[in-house]
């Protein structure tokens, strides 16, 4: 059942279909940060919007606007990003949630496609549940893609301006992307200590790279982009499935 974007309907619209039955999701996508040379500065905004209307077509939940800005403290020192303090950005959205939560929303997710965003994120949570008694879900694309990216990625390793999220701006916005600019590149501004198979030990600074990649954009198609995109959507349909039927 198609769910409803809260923009498009009046407010007596929205009294009929917020109450202890609705999801409310808030899509967070950072508008203004940099994605290297080839890729727009709003990379993030673009593919969680899509992600988002993907999911309002599919499941019967209430759609905020997407939260333009977010917690990016990696990439402060390039030109056209932005970066808002963990604990401001934390208060923003728990002020979009506390009025929903007054009319008796238990269950929120959170459409997030960042990586600096999940502490926070799930700092958040843990708060605005013992505070209102509300649950707050927020999306992680690095364990949702994972099998994927292992199957059909070619780089050596990546996680920014990289071949996934080029080819995630490729399905969706390709007019915007400049394959010519598309350079080979690592960081070192996350160093992971693994231990049979598990991440003991993780650092995390400011992006380094001489373009602002830390991957290989390279490999890149618009059909690794789709699937990317299909996966997402599988995913978070059958996981709401669930969340609509949990008990709180």
């Amino acid at each position: 059942m198609k769910g409803t974007i809260l923009s498009e309907i009046t407010y007596e619209e929205a009294e009929k279909i917020i109450n202890e039955d609705t999801i409310i999701a808030l899509p967070i996508g950072g508008a203004i940060k940099e994605h290297g040379p080839h890729l727009p500065c709003g990379s993030d905004y673009y593919t969680v919007q899509e992600i988002a209307n993907r999911i309002v077509e599919k499941f019967d939940l209430v759609l905020l606007p997407t939260l333009p800005f977010g917690y990016y403290p990696a990439f402060v020192d390039w030109p056209g990003s932005v970066s808002i303090n963990s604990r401001l950005f934390m208060d923003i959205i728990a002020d979009i949630i506390r009025p929903f939560a007054k009319k008796g929303v238990k269950k929120f997710l959170i459409i997030d496609v960042g990586v600096s965003t999940q502490t926070p994120l799930k700092l958040l949570s843990s708060d605005l549940h013992n505070e209102l008694g509300i649950y707050l879900a927020i999306t992680d694309f690095g364990e949702i893609w994972a099998n994927l990216e292992e199957e059909v990625c070619e780089q050596e390793k990546g996680g920014h301006g990289d071949e996934v999220e080029t080819s995630l701006i490729l399905s969706t916005r390709p007019e915007l992307v400049k394959m010519d600019k598309a350079v080979e590149e690592y960081s070192q501004s996350s160093i992971n200590t693994i231990v049979d198979g598990r991440r003991i030990i993780n650092i995390r600074g400011k992006m380094r790279t001489k373009s602002g990649i830390n991957g290989n954009p390279i490999f890149a198609t618009k059909e690794k982009g789709d699937l990317f995109f299909e996966e997402a959507i599988d995913i978070l349909v059958d996981f709401l499935k669930e969340y609509k039927e949990m008990e709180v």
